[in-house]
């Protein structure tokens, strides 16, 4: 049928929500929807997603996966207009119909006006099918949001909803009348998907278990292996998330165990599927094309997109919790649970598709046909109380915590049913301040906005902070929820606490980056308060790096424990070993992470330093291999020329060391490739011009390769006849020095002996700090505690690693390998200049190595190895003897049975 209203216009029904997705979910949800319109006789038009709202409406490539299949199936669809301009839309449209997903969850960002048809002309028909709320969780919906949005939900001929408990999210939030309705993905018959199956680039055959994970981990990884091998799977099919998920996916299953699907569309999905013996997903509509296409599966619920929707569906479909598995789960697990088999009964499941569909289409009928006067019945309002800014919930009839688990489409709150009685307290806005003005506070409808828009702010030291609801006790245990938005290029974020009359603060916990989607995630932290008086929460912009950092923060909840309710949490106020060790190691961690989070910045010029030597060294060893291969450095040449482009780009000297390191590498790479004939051009033309006028000059001594037995730089001669064992076995660490006056020259002889030592990548970020005033050297030594009773050294060393040589997380350790090697040779070259040398340890707290860092003026950027006492020596003088420990304990062999022999 058609129906052809008298004040008709070009398209019967226009059909709004995210159809233009990146994801299979997404896009054949609206596939779905569209078909079923217009196979009861519409003409539909697709509604692109206006501009204008805030950052996360976005123009959207036309070349996209989502657009290039909509032109594949016809769809007609608009171009993407301000949302002002919306209203011109009536003059074109009789029905307004808004699809599913979770279009009317407050928690995603881009929920606004539109997807309410706060645009919609009285006269037009507004109806919403199969829309989603998100989570049950009722307290997201603030107060404002309501406000705003009930009166337009009022509005709508018909609404329909996904969920079961959406029905009481409408009756109760929003005062209206709401029907059940099945996915739009169900609307359709199972031969409408294999048709576009047919269509599919990439044909599968054989007997394989298809993985579908739109979140892949390790611990999924580990699932697919350990049904796998129960179910007998020899071959195993991974279909990459089409959302930005194919890199992840290739690198997390690169085995040869492991296919991949070679190309990213809908129909190659859906033949994935179709071809399948057996699926795992941890995807709503992954799980759903399971059951379209009758296939034994099992669904990982997937804690970041919702758990309810996973339950509603599989109870829906009869299935309950048993197709359900998790994360992670032993051999053993998998092998004991029965439900984890080939055979499965559809027969309860596919009742509910057809009868769902049957009821479903029949609603879709008659509301698209219901007069547009007609609107939707409005209900009684329940009670609802909605989140507050900072809550504090009562302390009283604690119960022992149960797990909890996270849900990134709920807000915080629901610790509240974990943790035993707790009742909301009044609400209050968070009111942050801060100590320097490079933040920028803005207060939004749905948080407060912490940014630092000015390049160079995210430096220790730059401080914001609100007030908790209440003062905290030292000693205390307590539980903060932060329900928040990160951006950063740090690999994480340290939250505090803060005393504002001392400005001390403590470190509470670390909250590390999932994502870089900035996505909506809620973090919690037990702790104890370790002193008094502390009443503020404090973020330090450190942990801010790259555009655009910052965070928006909606809700805190704090709630005071008793330490014996909360696994693993120290009974003391922090004077343990083991809670001394963690905070000690997350001072260093923020300090590493802050190092990282500047260090991505292509403004910060130490950062790009250790980026050019890190590209330009992967060149030098191709450049070393004695099987060479002409072309390589894919990867490393272009990365290289970025960096040396975008060095002289922000103005920097080209006469620094490591610019020039880089040119001399690139004019070896390009003379060899010169010698061998083989084209390098679309490698060079990468390089400016400028950079590669510096490349054809550059000094062949400075880098590229060299003969092993060839000197790498002028070498110090030496008058010394000892060899060098005789200096190994001659160093002795040495704590009472003579009057003989120690010369700069010989210190930096033992330092250029120092420098021969290797580092990560060649990017060499030891430093040494040289100290002569003996006033600065009993002050830095009585905090180090470890040369009393001696008299002062007349000179005084201390070695650090600059922790912008370092740009990658898994290198956090690499500082202290790279500084250790450093200091012995510098111990030796010491040594060789005929000077003795006293290691002196720097494991020491954080108070005591804050005061050296200020005494000292040592940047908060660099990581202390150890001190050096330095001075001469009177060769009788009496030094510590320690054997040293067996060979055996040392060296241990591997795969050898004969034992070692003592050396001669």
């Amino acid at each position: 049928m058609t129906n052809t209203p008298s004040n008709a216009g070009e398209f019967d029904v226009g059909i709004l929500g995210w159809w233009y997705g990146k994801n299979y979910g997404s896009i054949l949800t609206y596939y779905g929807l569209n078909r079923a319109v217009e196979n009861l006789g519409y003409k539909a038009l697709m509604v692109h997603e206006p501009l204008g709202y805030n950052g996360y409406r976005v123009k959207w490539p036309k070349d996209i996966l989502s657009m290039k299949f909509a032109d594949r199936v016809g769809y007609s669809y608009t171009d993407q207009i301000h949302y002002s301009e919306l209203s011109q839309l009536n003059a074109k449209v009789d029905t307004f119909l808004l699809g599913s997903d979770q279009l009317w969850n407050p928690l995603i960002g881009r929920v606004n006006g539109d997807l309410f048809l706060d645009f919609a002309a009285d006269d037009k028909r507004r109806v919403a099918y199969a829309t989603s709320f998100g989570n049950r969780n009722n307290t997201k919906f603030k107060p404002d949001f309501i406000a705003k949005h009930r009166p337009n939900l009022q509005q709508f001929t018909a609404i329909s909803v996904r969920e079961k408990y959406a029905i009481n999210t409408a009756r109760d939030v929003f005062n209206v009348d709401a029907t059940q309705t099945v996915d739009p993905v169900f609307l359709l018959e199972r031969e409408h998907y294999e048709a576009l199956a047919d269509r599919a680039t990439v044909r599968q055959s054989g007997e394989y278990l298809a993985v579908f994970y739109l979140d892949p981990d390790p611990d999924k990884k580990a699932t697919v292996r350990t049904v796998a091998k129960k179910l007998g799977f020899k071959k195993i099919l991974i279909i990459p998330n089409p959302d930005e998920g194919r890199a992840k996916t290739e690198e997390l299953f690169h085995e040869p165990e492991f296919d991949i699907l070679a190309e990213d569309a809908p129909e190659n999905f859906l033949e994935a599927y179709r071809k399948a013996s057996y699926v795992i997903t941890d995807s709503f509509h992954g799980t759903a094309f399971a059951v379209i296409f009758q296939k034994p599966f099992s669904s990982i619920y997937n804690t970041k997109r919702g758990i309810d929707r996973f339950k509603s569906l599989l109870g829906a479909l009869g299935f309950d919790e048993r197709r359900r598995i998790y994360a992670g789960d032993s051999q053993e697990r998998v092998d004991a649970n029965k439900f984890i088999s080939r055979k499965i009964n559809f027969t309860a499941a596919n009742r509910y598709l057809t009868e769902g569909r049957q009821q479903s289409l029949s609603w879709l009928k008659t509301a698209l046909s219901t007069p547009a006067q007609h609107k939707v019945k409005t209900v009684a309002a329940k009670t609802v109380h909605a989140a507050g800014q900072i809550t504090a919930p009562k302390a009283a009839a604690i119960a022992p915590p149960r797990p909890i688990e996270p849900n990134t489409d709920g807000v915080f709150g629901r610790h509240t049913g974990a943790l035993g009685q707790t009742a909301a307290l009044p609400q209050q806005r968070l009111r942050f301040q801060s100590n320097s003005p490079a933040w920028k506070i803005v207060n939004l409808p749905r948080g407060t906005l912490l940014g630092l828009p000015k390049p160079g702010a995210a430096v220790r030291g730059n401080h914001i902070f609100c007030d908790l609801p209440q003062k905290l006790h030292k000693g205390a245990a307590y539980r903060l929820i932060i329900r928040w938005r990160l951006r950063t290029r740090g690999t994480a974020v340290n939250l505090h606490i803060r005393n504002p009359k001392t400005e001390r603060f403590q470190v509470i916990g670390s909250a590390a980056l999932r994502d870089t989607k900035a996505s909506w995630r809620i973090d919690t932290f037990d702790f104890v308060a370790k002193f008094a008086d502390c009443s503020q929460f404090m973020l330090g912009a450190v942990h801010f790096g790259g555009r655009l950092a910052g965070a928006l923060i909606d809700t805190i909840s704090l709630q005071e424990l008793t330490t014996e309710d909360i696994t693993g949490l120290p009974l003391s106020t922090g004077s343990g070993p083991a809670q001394v060790s963690k905070s000690l190691a997350l001072d260093d961690h923020a300090r590493f992470a802050a190092s990282l989070a500047q260090n991505s910045s292509a403004k910060n010029k130490k950062g790009a330093r250790a980026r050019i030597m890190f590209h330009a060294h992967a060149i030098e060893k191709g450049l070393s291999h004695s099987n060479f291969r002409a072309g390589f450095g894919k990867i490393s040449v272009p990365a290289l020329a970025r960096e040396m482009n975008g060095w002289l780009k922000h103005g920097r000297d080209p006469q620094d060391i490591f610019f020039q390191t880089g040119a001399a590498v690139m004019q070896s790479y390009h003379r060899r490739h010169e010698s061998l004939k083989s084209d390098i051009s679309h490698f060079w033309s990468q390089f400016s011009p400028k950079v590669q006028d510096y490349i054809l000059h550059a000094d062949s001594r400075t880098g590229g390769v060299m003969e092993a037995a060839a000197p790498r730089e002028d070498q110090r001669t030496s008058s010394d006849s000892r060899s060098f064992l005789d200096v190994v076995n001659g160093r002795r660490s040495v704590r009472e020095f003579t009057n003989t006056p120690v010369t700069d020259a010989q210190i930096e002889a033992a330092v250029q002996i120092a420098m021969q030592a290797p580092s990560v990548c060649n990017r060499q970020g030891a430093r040494v700090h040289q100290f002569d005033d003996p006033k600065a050297i009993k002050a830095a030594l009585n905090i180090q505690g470890g040369f009393g009773g001696y008299k002062m050294p007349p000179r005084l060393l201390l070695v650090t690693v600059d922790l912008n040589a370092f740009l990658f997380a898994a290198e956090r350790n690499q500082p202290y390998v790279d500084g250790g090697l450093f200091m012995m040779t510098l111990l030796l070259g010491l040594e060789e200049v005929g000077l003795a040398g006293c290691s002196l340890n720097t494991a020491m707290n954080t108070e005591r190595a804050g005061k050296i860092r200020k005494l000292l003026n040592i940047p908060a950027n660099e990581v202390f190895i150890s001190f050096i006492a330095v001075g001469h020596y009177d060769s009788d003088v009496l030094t510590p003897r320690s054997k040293r420990i067996s060979m055996g304990e040392v060296l241990k062999r591997h795969g050898q049975e004969k034992k070692l022999t003592p050396a001669r």
